[in-house]
């Protein structure tokens, strides 16, 4: 499925307004760095990132190579996290670019959807975060697409079934060797689905357990911290002042639901339709 580039300006007004402490999904179903968009609106986006270091933003992208040349023009913000998409070992050099473009930020990768089983080639040197899951769609009631993209399977019986879908013993391993790279490389791990007709049909506990690491969290006094617990940014207003008003402690800021909520907040600046 191919989309036109537009260009919604207006958008960009959308983070200045939150007052809140968040993490931003920069692009839904566009690239940031599509070869296609002009440095003209990355900067218009960039300096709103800029203005607003209270809200994180993610910037992932299937052009890495493209966000190595901006970055090497452009200074990051703090604020920015940068990262590549790895469904499959086909993809391992984009990791190799990822680190090569000039951030303070987070790197990240996002193995979602989860293709093949990655193993532990994948070189997680220089990196803060493995986003993983399963494949989700309707699509995935074909037998023979779920075959090849699915990691989950419907309950015996009832193909046409939303919830109850069970995640395949023998794609589980994928996920267990993510998280086990993850752990050997003091990286965060984050495992969002199982996948499956909708993004809850499997659930996302993985060993028993929720993983859903971040390699920033949200203090109790609304500052941005890194996995150390140093503080990255002090709880402030667009404004530059500071935001007195209180906010509930998150001992696990980005639950495998809570994270979609966050990006489908305020995930489209600009995007590629």
């Amino acid at each position: 499925m191919a989309f036109d580039l537009t260009y919604r300006p207006h958008k960009l007004r959308e983070p200045l307004k939150r007052k809140e402490p968040a993490l931003i999904f920069v692009n839904s179903m566009s690239d940031y760095f599509d070869e296609r968009v002009p440095d003209e609106w990355r900067d218009r986006a960039l300096e709103v990132m800029r203005d607003t270091p209270h809200l994180q933003y993610q910037i992932l992208t299937k052009r890495p190579q493209v966000m190595v040349d901006y970055c090497g023009r452009r200074e990051m913000p703090e604020n920015v996290w940068l990262g590549v998409s790895v469904e499959l070992p086909l993809y391992f050099t984009r990791v190799d670019l990822l680190r090569k473009a000039r951030g303070s930020g987070p790197k990240f990768i996002s193995a979602e959807p989860l293709l093949a089983d990655l193993g532990f080639a994948l070189d997680l040197s220089g990196i803060s975060q493995i986003i993983a899951g399963g494949e989700s769609g309707l699509h995935l009631r074909n037998p023979a697409l779920r075959a090849r993209r699915g990691i989950s399977d419907p309950p015996p019986g009832k193909p046409n079934a939303v919830k109850g879908w069970i995640p395949r013993p023998d794609r589980i391993p994928w996920a267990r060797h993510l998280r086990d790279a993850c752990i050997k490389a003091g990286v965060a791990f984050f495992w969002k689905q199982w996948g499956g007709a909708t993004t809850q049909s499997a659930g996302y506990i993985l060993d028993a357990r929720e993983w859903s690491e971040q390699p920033r969290t949200l203090g109790e006094d609304g500052s941005w911290r890194d996995s150390a617990g140093e503080v990255i940014c002090s709880r402030c207003a667009p404004s530059g002042e500071p935001n007195t008003s209180t906010i509930p402690a998150y001992p696990r800021l980005f639950s495998a639901e809570s994270v979609g909520a966050a990006h489908g907040a305020a995930r489209r600046t600009f995007r590629v339709r």
